[in-house]
């Protein structure tokens, strides 16, 4: 086996065999990326795939125009399209990092949309993983946080590829020593003011110890593993416990409290993040008062969520102080899950929640199952001060609410989070 194989076979796994007719690379002109361009573009020769290149400047560094023409050079001499997005919107505060990554994706997605893509690649290696596991590591993190990178994820309808989650960074280099391809060193990676920076060198310690990124990117995989097993008991516990009604989820509260500790605390974490539209889990300290709470029956809060108990059921439901201050015109969404509509064209008219006001005038609020709290927190039509109409029971005039997705929907995001 030539020493290429591994790569081409790591590209391959990820493409075949039904290659799509037209692929993105995210290319910065580091060692990762530009390998990941070289292999990609050999493979698409051999397949017939159109490859597009999207580079993304940060404007933080000087240099970095610089990097970025050497992408723009090898895309030229293979006939490839290149693109080059600039971001700046940094205001000096918060996470850099964190800041730069999630604008990265923001512009790769729109440049996918713009092309007509329907994937791109990544060119993220076992280093990243070691790194990103020892970080996390440091932050006290369990399963999840110590998980691997997904080597597929799904962001706003563009699939993102990681065909190098198994390969280390020095193969990478190799690769283009061999093939004489110029890369770029981008001097922050030696900034150890950077937590991943700072990881990436103590990992050069740690190697003679035997801890080495691959041995450490197996760890993370393995992982992975175990958060999917995790999830899928979650997702079994919860069709036996757990229903959703009018956007709320009803808990079988003596089942639930019969649940292994940590598939009750994935229950619960998962049934927050559907009800408030999260896309990160609230922090565990949290999660650990909520769970006290509920061995003692008590109502409590989480990240814009309330839990109570009635009878036998656990109820955990929007909170109406979450979304007191949420108004949309109908025909929109209301609290980024509900969409109201109705027939009558009144400028006057806005979705808000129902609230104390609105639920004085539904006397009869008691005959559709749910706490009063979760009532309050249930989205209306109002002209004004005055209450038009409560959809979520009341379809008088023809008005109507849904919600993004119903029980099926829940139990599905216990197994889709990443």
């Amino acid at each position: 086996m030539d020493d290429d194989a591994a790569l081409n076979a790591a590209i391959a796994a990820h493409l075949l065999p039904e290659p799509p007719e037209k692929l993105g690379v995210a290319v910065s002109g580091g060692g990762d990326s530009m390998a990941l361009l070289a292999l990609a573009a050999g493979f698409a020769q051999t397949h017939e795939v159109q490859v597009h290149v999207i580079s993304v400047d940060h404007g933080l560094r000087s240099g970095a125009r610089d990097e970025l023409a050497l992408v723009a050079a090898f895309c030229a001499e293979r006939g490839l399209s290149h693109h080059i997005e600039s971001w700046s919107g940094w205001d000096g505060s918060g996470n850099l990092q964190g800041a730069a990554r999630a604008a990265r994706y923001k512009l790769i997605n729109r440049w996918a949309e713009t092309v007509g893509l329907r994937m791109v690649l990544l060119g993220h290696t076992a280093d990243d993983q070691a790194e990103t596991l020892m970080m996390r590591l440091a932050r006290g993190a369990g399963v999840d946080g110590l998980s691997a990178m997904a080597p597929r994820r799904m962001r706003e309808g563009i699939t993102y590829v990681r065909p190098f989650l198994d390969i280390t960074r020095a193969e990478l280099r190799d690769y283009l020593t061999r093939h004489d391809i110029a890369w770029a060193d981008d001097p922050s990676n030696d900034d150890t003011s950077f937590a991943r920076v700072a990881m990436r060198q103590a990992l050069t310690q740690l190697e003679p110890l035997g801890l080495s990124a691959r041995t450490l990117a197996g760890v993370a995989r393995n992982m992975r593993q175990s958060r999917e097993a995790l999830n899928w008991q979650t997702h079994s516990a919860a069709r036996e416990v757990a229903q959703v009604q009018a956007g709320a989820v009803r808990v079988d509260i003596q089942k639930f409290r019969a649940l292994p500790e940590e598939i009750a605390r994935r229950l619960l974490v998962q049934a927050v993040m559907w009800i408030n539209g999260g896309n990160y889990p609230p922090r565990r300290s949290g999660v650990a008062g909520v769970q006290a709470a509920v061995r003692e029956g008590r109502t409590t809060t989480l990240d814009g969520c309330q839990i109570s108990f009635a009878g036998e059921a656990m109820w955990i439901y929007r909170e109406l102080n979450a979304v007191r201050d949420i108004f949309s015109k109908p025909g929109g969404v209301w609290d980024n899950r509900w969409r109201v509509e109705g027939h009558e064209n009144n400028p006057r008219l806005h979705v808000g929640p129902l609230g104390e006001d609105g639920l004085a005038l539904c006397p009869d609020w008691r005959e559709h199952g749910l706490p009063r709290g979760a009532m309050l927190s249930l989205p209306a039509v109002w002209e004004g001060g005055d209450l038009v109409v409560a959809p979520v029971f009341d379809d008088a005039a023809g008005w109507s609410a849904e919600i993004a997705g119903g029980q099926e929907t829940f139990f599905a995001a216990l197994l889709s989070r990443q």
